[in-house]
């Protein structure tokens, strides 16, 4: 009988902690796998509807819920110029190539470098995270170079 309390009771607070854990984060392969899916589905689809896709705020390449929560997708073209933001709709059109991070990196042009000689990969920069009250943070992010667009999605350090 006694066990049985105890066991009880230990059962109660591994649940309870476990109650109010903070989720778990995105992971890179995440951020990767999800930059690979928007690429098969502009190749196939075209630039509107990935561009449409990419801006609706319920669309496939948003993640609200889950361990993915927080990711989405966003697209430049080869001189910094915001094709298609997954967040911040009004960044559309604007270029961005002399854009510096608070650390005085020009991340833009350092993915776009990093595309042309690679084709794909990671960069880490600082940005403002929308999901956090726009706090500044590292940001790991995957970019990759389709038909002149630079498609990526990146992850933020905790």
């Amino acid at each position: 009988m006694r066990f049985r309390m105890v066991l009880a009771i230990c059962l109660v607070i591994v649940f309870g902690v476990c109650a109010f854990a903070e989720p778990e984060a995105p992971t890179k392969n995440d951020a990767k796998a999800l930059v690979k899916q928007a690429v098969a589905f502009a190749k196939e689809n075209g630039r509107d509807k990935f561009f449409s896709e990419v801006r609706s705020p319920n669309g496939r390449f948003h993640y609200k819920e889950g361990t993915k929560k927080g990711l989405y997708i966003f697209v430049y073209d080869e001189k910094g110029v915001v094709l298609a933001h997954g967040v911040r709709l009004e960044l559309t059109g604007k270029n961005r190539w002399n854009d510096k991070d608070p650390d005085g990196k020009y991340w833009i042009r350092d993915w776009t470098d990093l595309v042309h000689k690679s084709g794909s990969g990671w960069i880490q920069y600082k940005e403002f995270n929308p999901a956090d009250n726009h706090r500044i943070m590292d940001k790991l992010s995957f970019v990759e170079l389709v038909d002149g667009m630079v498609i990526g999605c990146g992850i933020y350090a905790k």
